[in-house]
């Protein structure tokens, strides 16, 4: 649902080669009947389907899973017409923030809930690209109890809408504000004592895909011990990995990997992790979602 977004076209890339996946309806009332690959160009001679309106009662029957692109897919009086056997994976940021209990939505991470995920999970809500990136800079940390003062953070995306050259401008701190918001519900959990102020600073550049965080904080942990840290607990996790040089974002461009940098600079501990925003921070982890749902290999589908 929201199938005309542009976040519904790179998931369709992924879906499209999903051995699993049997891809029926792409909905948007607004293009129904046109072909998908007239509005995702992207999509030309991978698929001949076309988009539909809403659908039918045995159309919902026929679903196991339905994936929403959209806040206006995600509104709650549309979701009341999902058969309650229906699997739901949200990408917008409606239910993100909101209680489990109350919304029936679990926190898409797998790194820190691939087990909720796996057993009889019917809703989940996909992270924030940003909350992502700096989330898995820090897990490790927060599960060692180990964050015990502000952070500092640096978030630099590409924007393929941008001028050529080399110019990097900032953007409205308002817009990853809820981001903020998750990335300090996450790190509670894991550490119920982390209540420190995060300073967050993003800013786009002229590169098309790629998203590039930086956090620093002070700590007194060498690079060699959290290092070890960051290995252990990403060692069973499928696309997390502790690098020895800087990320490059050509090295993560159309993956669903994340690659881990840990240096220090004097009483700070710094740490970047690269992702590619479409994919590990967006679309990607939607499939990884499923593929757990379902009992599915974690990698299926995002060997890219």
């Amino acid at each position: 649902m929201g199938g005309a977004t542009a976040t519904a076209a790179q998931l369709l890339r992924l879906l499209l080669h999903h051995p699993d996946v049997d891809l029926r309806w792409v909905i948007s009332a607004d293009h129904a009947g046109q072909r998908v690959a007239s509005v995702h160009p992207l999509l030309v001679g991978e698929t001949e389907l076309t988009f539909c309106d809403e659908p039918d009662e045995q159309q919902w029957l026929d679903m196991d899973v339905i994936v929403l692109c959209d806040e206006q897919a995600s509104e709650p009086a549309r979701l009341e017409l999902v058969p309650p056997a229906v699997r739901i994976i949200d990408l917008s940021p409606r239910y993100r923030l909101t209680d489990e209990q109350e919304s029936g939505f679990v926190y898409g991470m797998s790194e820190i809930n691939r087990r909720r995920m796996v057993h009889d999970c019917m809703r989940v809500s996909c992270p924030g690209d940003v909350a992502m990136a700096l989330s898995l800079a820090l897990i490790p940390l927060a599960k060692n109890l180990m964050l015990n003062s502000e952070l500092h953070a640096t978030v630099v995306v590409g924007n393929s809408q941008a001028s050529t050259g080399s110019r990097v401008s900032l953007v409205e701190q308002e817009a990853f504000a809820s981001q903020v918001d998750e990335l300090h519900r996450v790190l509670s959990s894991l550490q119920t004592s982390f209540s420190s102020p995060i300073h967050l600073t993003a800013m786009e550049a002229c590169f098309a895909r790629g998203m590039l965080a930086t956090v620093y904080f002070k700590s007194g942990i060498d690079v060699a011990m959290a290092r070890e840290l960051f290995e252990q607990y990403y060692d069973d996790h499928n696309f997390t990995y502790v690098v020895d040089q800087a990320p490059r974002l050509g090295d993560v461009a159309g993956t669903n990997k994340c690659l881990i940098h840990i240096t220090r600079e004097g009483e700070y501990l710094r740490i970047t992790s690269a992702i590619d925003q479409v994919v590990k921070g967006t679309v990607g982890t939607a499939v990884h979602a499923m593929n757990l749902m379902f009992g599915l290999h974690e990698r299926v589908g995002l060997m890219l």
